[in-house]
């Protein structure tokens, strides 16, 4: 599986599962775009007709973008073969049992520093608050997930998650009430500025 998208001026193209990243020229992204459900002579005469205002978009330019895609395939680089699939799709029948959960509450900070990993708590996003309700699901899920595991630990992240305080006391006093119905144990952390 593959994801493309631009950012800043460039082409990126992510291979999910292999984990590699390639920066392309428009070409080889709209070649890459269309190689999977698409024969070569498809793609070659779609790619001309795109780019005929462009004499330096040739067959031949296409048939070597489409060897190195082809290349990219073969060293599991590009279209890599998802190898968890079925770990995957077998999660809750293999005992997986979830423990801990970190939401991520405040997609903003008060302090916004420069230097900040988060891009100023913002992730290079738009800022935004978590819901109650949206939380709450979370903390359904861990509870459906969670197994046997009587102690289950929530992390409160963000930004800056005391932006979301109100929310934050919600879901603690939530998942209070609904610990012992479900005998479970929450132990709760946060993550802030301070």
């Amino acid at each position: 599986m593959i994801h493309q998208y631009k950012l800043n001026g460039y082409n990126i193209v992510l291979d999910v599962y292999s984990g590699s990243v390639h920066v392309v020229d428009d070409v080889a992204y709209d070649i890459i775009g269309m190689y999977e459900g698409h024969t070569k002579e498809e793609i070659t005469k779609a790619i001309l007709e795109k780019y005929a205002d462009n004499p330096e978009v040739t067959a031949e330019e296409i048939a070597d973008i489409l060897e190195g895609v082809e290349e990219l395939k073969k060293t599991g680089k590009l279209f890599t073969e998802d190898l968890y699939a079925d770990i995957a799709a077998n999660f809750k029948m293999k005992n997986n049992d979830i423990k801990a959960l970190c939401l991520h509450v405040a997609h903003t900070c008060n302090l916004t520093c420069d230097y900040c990993f988060a891009s100023q708590g913002k992730y290079q996003g738009e800022r935004a608050l978590m819901s109650f309700e949206v939380g709450k699901q979370a903390l359904d899920f861990l509870i459906a997930n969670s197994g046997n595991r009587k102690n289950l630990e929530v992390d409160f992240f963000g930004g800056e998650p005391l932006m979301d305080w109100d929310v934050v006391k919600q879901l603690v006093n939530y998942a209070r009430s609904v610990e012992k119905q479900h005998n479970k144990n929450f132990r709760f952390t946060l993550t802030t500025n301070g």
